[in-house]
This record gives structure tokens, sequence and C-alpha cells, in this order.
């Protein structure tokens, strides 16, 4: 192993692994507080567009649209998958909070529908996905382990939320997202596909599992 592979796992490992590990340690003993957490957010974004742009054989002309319309396929089978899934998942844990955001907070749920992508899904996907494979994937042996490394990065991600829903659900929606982008290489069905499950989350009631005072 050479030293730049040393310092690549490093990298990896420090931003995906022990950042999350450590924000969340750090919420619990009182040291950052729920108002903290946008600014470390940003605070990520900016690590990740600076290592970004300082990957060999990156080019920002690779995160454009290769085409103007969406793989509808591939959406439709998303949606038909993950839409009733999370449908019956909110029955389960909160039968009586369905569809309890849009009913109870509109005018919210509405300013949460339009600024979701831009907030909260693009930097993501610059830090977890576009850096991820660009970077650190050719430390995975294989692709596959490479998405399954990259759903639990995504996961880990979400632990300062503090509950296994958010976490575990996100480790599913992870190996989607990591597979569109890493695997069939488009970043912007990944993002679509990452709106479409925030959108459902939010709306169905979900979202009280990735609530954080003011995030």
């Amino acid at each position: 192993m050479n030293a730049r592979t040393v310092r690549l796992a490093t990298e990896c490992l420090s931003l995906y692994l022990v950042a999350p590990l450590a924000t969340t340690a750090l919420l619990n003993a009182g040291v950052l507080q729920n108002r903290d957490m946008p600014l470390a957010f940003f605070v990520l974004f900016l690590i990740a567009l600076a290592l970004l742009a300082r990957t060999p054989g990156f080019r920002w002309r690779a995160l454009r649209p290769r085409s103007p319309l969406p793989d509808w396929k591939l959406l439709a089978l998303y949606i038909l998958i993950s839409l009733p899934s999370l449908y019956l998942l909110t029955i389960w844990l909160i039968p009586g909070g369905l569809f309890g955001f849009p009913r109870h907070s509109p005018d919210l749920w509405m300013r949460v529908m339009l600024l979701y992508p831009l907030l909260s899904v693009l930097p993501q996907s610059i830090i977890y996905r576009a850096l991820f494979f660009a970077r650190y994937g050719p430390l995975f042996p294989s692709p596959v382990v490479a998405v399954l490394a990259n759903a639990a990065a995504f996961a880990l991600a979400h632990l300062f939320f503090q509950n296994w829903i958010a976490v575990g659900l996100c480790a599913v929606g992870g190996v989607a997202f990591g597979w569109v982008h890493g695997q069939r290489g488009s970043y912007w069905s990944a993002n679509l596909l990452h709106v479409i499950s925030g959108w459902t989350v939010f709306t169905l009631g979900l979202g009280r599992y990735f609530y954080h005072g003011a995030v």
C-alpha cells in the first residue's frame, strides 16, 4: 500500500466514519447543539468541494446532466418499490401520523418541498456521491463493495438524528442512490431519486425521524 493510498484511506475514514461518530458524541455530551448542525454540514460541504477540485481526473462537467430527460423506467421502478414500502412503514410506525406534516403545517411542508432539493440533496450528493466515488472509489476491491460502503457512509451521516429509522432508511436508500451514481454513472438520476425519497418521507409523516431541532 503506497503513501497516496494510505492518505486517501485516512481521508475517507475521517470524513465518513470518524466525523459522524464524533458529531453524535459531541451532541450527546452537550458540546454541540442542534443549532450548530447546519453550520457543521456547510463546513463539510466546503471541504468536499475543495477535495473534489483536487481529485486527479475529476472534471466538474462530469456532473452535468447527460440528457434533459430523466430515466423514466428507472424512476418508475423506484417509485413502484419505494412509495408502497414507505407508506406501509408509516402505517406501522405512526398510524395516526399519516400525512400529518402537510395536514397540520401546510406552509412549512411546502417550504420543505421547495428547499429540500437545493439545501439538502445537492450538498449531500457532492459529499456522499460525487466525492466518494471520484476520489475514494478506487480504494474498494469491487464496484459492489464501493456501493455498499457508500450506503454505509450515507447512513452514518444521519446518525446524529439518533434513531435507527433514519439510519436504516438512509442505508437502504443509499444503496439505490450509490448504485445509480456509481454503476450507472448518472449523478442527476441519483439526485432525482434522493429528492423523491425525501419528498415522500416528509409527506407521509416519517420526516419526524429526520428532524433535529434547527436542522
